[in-house]
């Protein structure tokens, strides 16, 4: 498998509370990034894009769960 299936696996098996808390960590990572980015230290710009997706599956995972309920 891929990394990117690997991710979507992992995140479809996150529990609400789980996604809440990794959500967090992504957006206080894309923070720092953006800091990094501005100071010159970002190599690589693809983080951004991989960071942003990352909090869309999660945030579409905390609607799934929403709407089992």
């Amino acid at each position: 498998m891929s990394k990117l299936n690997d991710r979507r696996k992992e995140i479809s098996e996150l529990s609400a509370g789980e996604a809440q808390n990794q959500i967090k960590e992504l957006r206080l990572k894309l923070f720092k990034l953006r800091l990094q980015q501005q100071r010159g230290e970002v190599k690589n710009s693809r983080v951004f894009a991989q960071t942003r997706k990352d909090i869309a599956r999660l945030l579409h995972r905390l609607t799934v769960l929403e709407n089992e309920q």
